[in-house]
């Protein structure tokens, strides 16, 4: 009845590894079980730990998880079961206090809440979400300030269930609160539920998850014609699809849930999209990201003090990571549940800061239309929308740029080739996709755009004839024709890196055929130079070289090299270019990109998909050299 009831008597890690400051940590409590029933506990422990990191996107996150587990003896075995709920009036001596029949529902199985989380607190004061096991077969659980379930069949399927509320705020999706067609739980009283996953809005434009409706599926997707009993008919649409279906929240009509069948509503089915990402939102900022291998990363620094990275999951998921000087890294999230396209090396997230307090984001989706995406200080993250009807090559890259801050140049490539612009002013908005100069860029090739003016864009790309093309626009005469730089071959799959160390002068980088890294530069004294190897340097196949310039005689380049080690090398006017060296023993996978940026001139920021595709980070001073890789994520 009381903690005279029984012992504290210790506390084991089961699962996980990660700093417990930078964690999910989950507490296991045990309560009804007897010294000689220990064995049990740790049995029933293991089971929830294994179904738990096998529950996606808990298998993704486990690398952010650890889980403890706590063991307390009590006096007697199982739980108090009050007559007056239907149970078989036992009332037993333990630790917390179990007892079945909360609010006269024999399901409902509670506990001394506030002892619960005094043991935790003291066990494991890191500990982030609390499961209390009961040991007895009668079915039972509940979510609040802790959880708990018993070890009824399924039992770890309700005690993930549980955590759902418990941990994640997460609304039973079930149509019944007793259970059955009871009476009072016909229509759903409002106001508006809090929870994430339930709601009682059927307005499209406005619906909590509307981000991840198709524009085809209908909103609501499923009503009940009975609102007197629970609607039993299968779902009217594929197994996955968001929409609004009418039955959630303990009432049989008034409530919607996101998809048909979920977690939060049916045990042994997944979680839905809307409760997989609220968990992913919960439990990612502490995870480290496995990305795309050679899908681009991108490194926005909006003013010196911050860094935004962009970078695709695995899986497409469109990410991001954000650094301040004043809080450190944020940790990993996804950007408004946005998927990727997969082809070539897959589309990244690009982006630009108009200025210092708004971002534009851009990447081609599942089913190759080009999408947008903002931010604002003031206003938060917009939904993804599509840009026109394009239909982009799968996997290609949308380049943007702002040549001054109501403006922006966005371009990419057409499933057939052909280079593609289209632009936005704030005064008449998106205009419409339109083919540049009649350019057609090699297979895999993408197009590179820098503004030397407000009033000047310069492209570069990648011609069918793996050649390097250049063409550009002025405001007074429009675009010009392409024309090609050179007579230098380069691989089909190529980028053109180009910086402008000032505004009459161009530094341009690719790969040959063979991986050599080579240069050429133009200046608008003496026009176009020749290609030339530099210093050397041969590059991952398929791993374009980065350029940054941190001040008008210098520059820093970067690469992947053959042996997959992470490369550098320097150019300034005094000394002409420097040998290449391996940055802090860095390795990546082959073929990825090197992201950096100077946030001011001397420092230097870089980014990588390291050789097990986790994102990792390394920096330059000028005072104090090179600085260790370090995992974006736990830290």
């Amino acid at each position: 009845m009381t903690t005279a009831d029984g012992t504290v008597i210790g506390t084991t890690q089961i699962r996980g590894s990660a700093p417990r400051n930078r964690a999910f940590n989950v507490v296991l409590l045990g309560d009804g079980f007897r010294a000689a029933e220990q064995a049990s506990f740790d049995t029933a422990c293991t089971a929830l730990a294994n179904a738990f990191l096998g529950t996606p996107p808990f298998n993704e996150l486990a690398p952010a998880i650890n889980i403890f587990r706590v063991n307390v003896s009590s006096t007697d075995s199982g739980a108090d079961d009050p007559a007056a709920a239907g149970g078989t009036g036992a009332t037993v001596r333990t630790y917390f206090d179990s007892t079945f029949g909360g609010n006269g529902i024999r399901r409902l199985l509670l506990c001394n809440a506030a002892t619960a989380l005094t043991v935790a607190a003291a066990q494991v004061p890191e500990f982030t979400t609390v499961l209390l096991i009961v040991n007895s077969t009668i079915y039972g659980g509940s979510g609040g300030s802790i959880g708990t379930y018993s070890l009824a069949a399924s039992a770890t399927e309700i005690g993930i269930h549980e955590m759902g509320h418990t941990a994640f705020g997460l609304a039973d999706e079930y149509p019944y609160y007793a259970g059955g067609d009871e009476t009072g739980q016909d229509h759903h009283p409002g106001p508006e539920p809090g929870a994430p996953n339930v709601t009682i809005n059927r307005n499209r434009a406005s619906l909590k998850w509307r981000w991840a409706v198709n524009a085809a599926t209908a909103i609501p997707t499923m009503t009940n014609p009975d609102c007197s009993t629970v609607d039993s008919r299968p779902s009217p649409v594929a197994d996955g699809t968001v929409g609004a279906f009418e039955g959630a929240h303990y009432y049989h009509c008034g409530a919607f849930r996101p998809e048909f069948a979920c977690k939060m509503r049916d045990l042994g089915v997944p979680f839905c999209r809307i409760c997989r990402q609220v968990i992913w939102n919960r439990i990612g900022p502490l995870a480290a990201l496995t990305a795309r291998a050679k899908t681009p990363l991108t490194v926005i620094d909006r003013y010196p003090e911050h860094l935004d990275v962009f970078a695709v999951a695995s899986d497409g998921r469109t990410m991001s990571n954000w650094w301040d000087q004043s809080s450190g890294w944020a940790g990993w999230f996804q950007l408004m549940g946005g998927i990727a396209s997969p082809g070539g090396a897959g589309s990244p997230v690009t982006a630009v800061a108009r200025y210092s307090g708004h971002l534009d984001l851009f990447t081609v989706g599942t089913d190759n239309r080009v999408y947008s995406a903002w931010w604002s200080s003031s206003g938060g993250w917009s939904n993804w929308f599509q840009l026109g009807t394009l239909v982009a090559r799968a996997g290609a890259t949308v380049n943007v740029l702002a040549r001054y801050a109501d403006h922006l140049d966005v371009f990419t490539t057409a499933a057939d080739g052909r280079i593609m612009s289209i632009w936005w002013d704030v005064r008449t908005g998106w205009s419409g996709w339109f083919q540049v100069s009649g350019g057609v860029a090699a297979a895999g090739a993408t197009v590179t755009a820098i503004a030397r003016y407000p009033f000047h864009l310069d492209l570069f790309t990648i011609g069918t004839d793996n050649r390097v093309w250049s063409c550009w626009w002025d405001d007074r005469s429009g675009w010009s024709r392409w024309f090609q730089v050179g007579a230098q071959l380069a691989r089909p799959d190529a980028t053109v890196t180009v910086v402008a160390r000032h505004p009459d002068h161009l530094d341009l980088f690719t790969t040959a055929p063979d991986g050599k890294i080579m240069s050429t530069w133009w200046s608008a004294r003496t026009g176009w130079g020749s290609w030339f190897q530099v210093s050397g340097g041969v590059a991952s196949a398929g791993s374009p070289v980065t350029a940054v310039a941190r001040y008008s005689n210098h520059l820093d380049l970067f690469t992947v090299g053959t042996d997959n080690r992470i490369y550098s090398t320097w150019w300034h006017d005094t000394t002409g270019w420097a040998g290449w060296f391996n940055i802090s023993g860095g390795v990546a996978k082959p073929g990825s990109q090197v992201a950096a940026v100077s946030r001011v001139t001397e420092h230097l920021d870089v980014f990588v998909i390291g050789s097990d595709s986790v994102v990792y980070s390394t920096w330059w001073n000028a005072s104090t050299g090179w600085a260790g890789w370090f995992q974006l994520g736990i830290t």
